[in-house]
């Protein structure tokens, strides 16, 4: 008798007990590096700030030095996802759903690797491994259009000097 109970119970409480997992999932990730900034000339410190800390070292005969980065590719926060989940979740297909979703969640990302040589210097002189594929037409004009909306520090003109340079102009007061 408890042979037949015991998968049943479990058929029914394991949608249950994954409840929610997909959402979690969607909330946690890791941020893709930005490879605008791992190019050859990049000190080491520009290239392990987008890579974090290299998984191996290896010196070279010629007084450079191999450095390997792994790190995860496609698994990004992302909250559209989660509240799509979450939102599907609240009606009976979500919660029967549960195992497709977070199924979906488990095989989001890829792990990649980028070898980085660098010289004497500390400065890349080479770089193997993944680079990103170049974005669309459409991708640049949405960043385009999304730079408008940022608010940036000024920079200063050149043709004037600094306002901390240039004199105050005189005030007079006089009392009645």
């Amino acid at each position: 008798m408890l042979r037949k109970i015991l998968p049943t119970l479990i058929g029914v409480s394991a949608p249950l007990i994954l409840s929610g997992c997909s959402i979690g999932m969607a909330l946690s990730g890791h941020p893709e590096p930005n490879f605008d900034y791992v190019k050859v000339g990049a000190t080491r410190e520009e290239i392990e700030f987008e890579m974090d800390a290299p998984v191996s070292t290896q010196s070279m005969a010629d007084g450079t030095q191999e450095a390997t980065y792994k790190y995860e590719v496609g698994n990004t926060v992302n909250p559209g996802r989660a509240a799509m989940w979450g939102y599907a979740w609240l009606t009976i297909i979500g919660i029967l759903g549960e195992p497709i979703y977070s199924f979906i969640e488990l095989t989001q990302g890829h792990d990649e690797e980028t070898k980085v040589v660098y010289g004497p210097d500390n400065r890349a002189i080479a770089l193997s491994g993944y680079t990103p594929p170049p974005l669309s037409p459409e991708m640049k004009a949405a960043q385009e259009e999304q730079e408008k909306h940022i608010r940036k520090r000024p920079t200063p003109r050149s043709d004037q000097p600094p306002a901390s340079v240039q004199p105050a102009p005189s005030q007079s007061t006089t009392s009645p």
